[in-house]
């Protein structure tokens, strides 16, 4: 019994000094990744739904639609009023042509008026007109002088209504023009489109449905871009660095599926500091508990359709750390972005065509 005893103890030693100590292991570890909600943008009567849920989607693929009907009539609102907008900007300009064709009348009426005026001083010294006359003509120039000086300043004003530049650029259209943006994307949003890659993970939404802004519509599982976070004891993690590899198995597929990765990063904090109560170690009756913190291991092979594994599915974890000369810490911050969903240009898609025309038809109305 004392040789087994020792051949047990020399055994365990042999093993922890060839393989023990240069391994951390854990059972505690689940596949997840991002869940994207998809949330109404505008209020409206869900009248078309695409997806079913477990269902792949594509970056912007229609996944719903509201009823447009309110969104339209609002568009063709703003869409006469912005040719209101173009035809009073050129009933502004041909106002402006009217008052300059008025004021070279008025310079003209005064330089009669002023020579009228000129020859009666003249002729008043010989008493060839009378006093009478002399003061209807000096009056005369006086009143069409001050008409002139009037014509000048409703000149002046009409000019600075009526604007130099181009007429899509003037402050009424350019008015009218954002108030139909607006309106053009109202009515966009009633297209609902998925931002990512993925599979509905969760359809929220019926058909018939009064949805308003927020409201939540789809969940998406990005499960191709999903990670392992497994959660070590903080007594394993002294060892455990970014980069090192990792051998993963599964519940669901036991044996049969062997999976390999990377650790990515150790978390910033134990599970237990980011419940919804953390605990209050500084009371009394305080119990030390050893915590466990999140590791997040990437999958090296990616999502493997053959073998899918969902999101919260069971998985062991045996995390190599035979290099341990690296950062505890991830060493820079990432080039690329986490996410990149802007997958919204459409809304805009085709305004810019419509206001040109729009301004286009309504500047040619009544030309010859």
């Amino acid at each position: 019994m004392l040789l087994a005893v020792i051949l047990a103890g020399a055994a365990a030693a042999v093993w922890y000094l060839r393989v023990g100590q240069w391994y951390e292991s854990t059972d505690n570890a689940y596949l997840t990744g991002n869940l994207v909600e998809v949330s109404a943008q505008i209020g409206g009567t869900v009248v078309w739904i695409a997806p079913e849920q477990n269902q792949p989607v594509r970056r912007g693929q229609d996944l719903l639609r509201l009823d447009d009907g309110d969104e339209l009539a609002l568009l063709e609102l703003r869409e006469n009023e912005l040719a209101l907008a173009v035809q009073d900007v050129l009933s502004l300009r041909a106002e402006v042509e009217r008052l300059q064709a008025e004021q070279r009348l008025k310079a003209v009426t005064l330089e009669l008026a002023a020579a009228e005026y000129a020859r009666r001083q003249r002729l008043f010294p010989r008493n060839m007109v009378s006093k009478e006359e002399l003061d209807t003509a000096r009056t005369r120039a006086r009143e069409v002088r001050v008409a002139l000086d009037a014509a000048r300043l409703a000149l002046a004003r009409a000019q600075v209504r009526a604007g130099q530049q181009e007429l899509a650029a003037h402050p009424a259209v350019m008015t009218a023009a954002a108030r139909l943006r607006s309106a053009y994307r109202d009515w966009k949003k009633t297209r609902v489109v998925s931002p990512v890659d993925g599979e509905i993970a969760r359809r929220r939404v019926q058909a018939g449905q009064q949805v308003e802004p927020g409201t939540p519509l789809f969940s998406i599982a990005e499960r191709e871009r999903g990670w392992i976070e497994a959660n070590f004891k903080e007594t394993q993690l002294r060892h455990i660095r970014p980069g090192q590899a990792v051998q993963i198995s599964s519940d669901l597929y036991g044996g049969d599926l062997e999976l390999r990765g990377r650790v990515d990063s150790v978390g910033t904090g134990t599970g237990a500091i980011f419940s919804l109560l953390p605990p209050q170690n500084a009371t009394g009756n305080w119990i030390k508990i050893v915590q466990r913190v999140p590791v997040r291991i990437a999958l090296e092979q990616g999502f493997d359709r053959n073998h899918p594994l969902p999101f919260g599915a069971s998985l062991q974890v045996r995390v190599d750390t035979h290099q341990r000369g690296g950062p505890a810490l991830l060493p820079a911050a990432a080039a690329a972005p986490v996410a990149d969903v802007d997958v919204y240009g459409y809304q805009d898609d085709g305004v810019e065509e419509l206001i040109a025309r729009i301004i286009a038809d309504a500047s040619n109305t009544g030309a010859p």
